[in-house]
């Protein structure tokens, strides 16, 4: 047996014959006060990560893109020449297509 594991034995045969804690009933009343704060919790909302600020969020999220969109695509649309047939030229203009290094 691994001497770590013998170590680990001793320890838990140890602690099976430490003595339990007793442990005090809870004071009068702490159920229903428990109760009484979640509740109030539960009905109280998030004061900044709400939902309509999340949607707000989207929304201008949302508004960002399409005004980062349009250019591009305007731009696209009245060019004579592809504008991706244009990157594929530049990006297979740098590969080398040499069987030898």
């Amino acid at each position: 047996m691994n001497p770590i594991d013998d170590q680990l034995n001793r320890l838990f045969r140890a602690a099976q014959q430490a003595p339990s804690p007793d442990l005090a009933p809870p004071p009068f009343g702490l159920e229903t006060r428990v109760r009484a704060a979640w509740r109030e919790a539960a009905r109280t909302s998030a004061t900044f990560w709400d939902m309509a600020v999340l949607t707000r969020g989207l929304v201008l999220a949302a508004l960002i893109a399409a005004a980062c969109f349009l250019p591009a695509l305007n731009s696209s649309l009245t060019s004579t020449s592809s504008i991706v047939a244009d990157d594929i030229q530049v990006a297979d203009s740098g590969v080398d297509t040499d069987a030898y290094p």
